[in-house]
């Protein structure tokens, strides 16, 4: 039987992952006497990113969204230099997690145990190295061991704290679950990565002097502004919030988006209508239950494609 996918190794130099990771879907290539590996490369592979010296470890991963041969299109700096293409056999990445940039260096997953071929730019995982490393993955991308790559944000920290802060109640048929700031965070930020945006969870931005964050935002490129701006407020403190939205949409005319309780909503239209006129007409206001209903009909769908192999 053949296995769902397989997991490879994709090693390059900063600089081309820099470029590669800029661009709108992130893209990779590989050099002609890579042409058996890339015939045997498939649709829902999982591709690991490995930075070579001073780096040297791997600071993301992503599953391959397709492959195709390009020998007219130069992207990386090599390529616009000599004018040519370098290489042709090409494939875009849905990125799952990266370490942000400023962490690439002291945040990465050291492999040298692994006894690999470092010549070899490209190459296919054992099984128990795949296994290895996802365990390793988990603690540097900040995440719980029931967790899957899927979930959660895309642009990650190690060791990221998971602490409740504002619960909020949803009731199912079946069970009450607590609903905390930080759960709704991770659901704006899986919701944003199968729509296939890099999301990142308390984007720092510099309002009246102070270092604040933006919950959740949603980005089109990694190294870009933010497309969509989110603020989770569970305790009614609403004005602040606010503030935060109009900052992100005045400085990048990002979306401004808000998840109250309903019981807010009337406090939340009172104050965006006190706004402009264009930032009114911008908001958005969700309760928490509408997010964790669209993410399980997101999964359902994710899941069917998968299966169709059309993902």
């Amino acid at each position: 039987m053949q296995k769902k996918f397989q997991n490879w190794l994709v090693i390059g130099i900063s600089k081309n992952w820099e470029t590669a990771l800029s661009q709108p879907v992130p893209i990779w290539g590989l050099k002609p006497r890579y042409q058996g590996e890339f015939q045997t490369l498939r649709i829902g592979d999982v591709v690991w990113f490995y930075i070579t010296s001073p780096i040297s470890g791997i600071i993301g991963l992503g599953i391959l969204k397709d492959k195709y041969i390009d020998n007219m299109n130069l992207i990386w700096d090599e390529e616009l230099s000599k004018k040519a293409v370098v290489w042709p056999l090409r494939f875009r990445i849905h990125v799952l997690k990266v370490i942000s940039g400023e962490l690439w260096k002291s945040g990465n997953i050291k492999i040298n145990d692994f006894h690999l071929n470092w010549q070899i730019g490209f190459q296919l995982l054992q099984d128990n190295h795949a296994e290895e490393l996802t365990k390793r993955s988990k603690e540097i991308f900040g995440m719980d061991p029931q967790e899957n790559f899927y979930s959660g944000a895309t642009i990650t920290k190690p060791l990221v704290s998971k602490e409740a802060t504002q619960a909020f109640g949803v009731t199912t048929q079946t069970e009450k679950p607590v609903l905390t700031h930080r759960n709704l965070q991770e659901t704006i930020a899986e919701i944003g990565k199968l729509q296939f945006y890099h999301t990142q969870l308390e984007y720092p931005i510099e309002l009246s002097g102070e270092a604040k964050n933006l919950d959740v935002v949603w980005k089109r490129e990694i190294s870009g502004a933010p497309t969509f701006a989110f603020e989770v407020e569970l305790s009614g403190v609403i004005e602040k919030a606010i503030m935060r939205l109009k900052f992100a949409y005045n400085q990048w005319n990002s979306r401004p988006r808000i998840v109250v309780p309903k019981e807010f909503s009337r406090k939340v239209n009172n104050i965006i209508a006190a706004e402009s006129k264009d930032f009114f007409s911008q908001c958005r206001m969700y309760e928490p239950t509408q997010l964790i209903e669209l993410l399980d009909k997101k999964r359902d769908l994710r899941t069917i494609e998968q299966n169709l192999g059309i993902y």
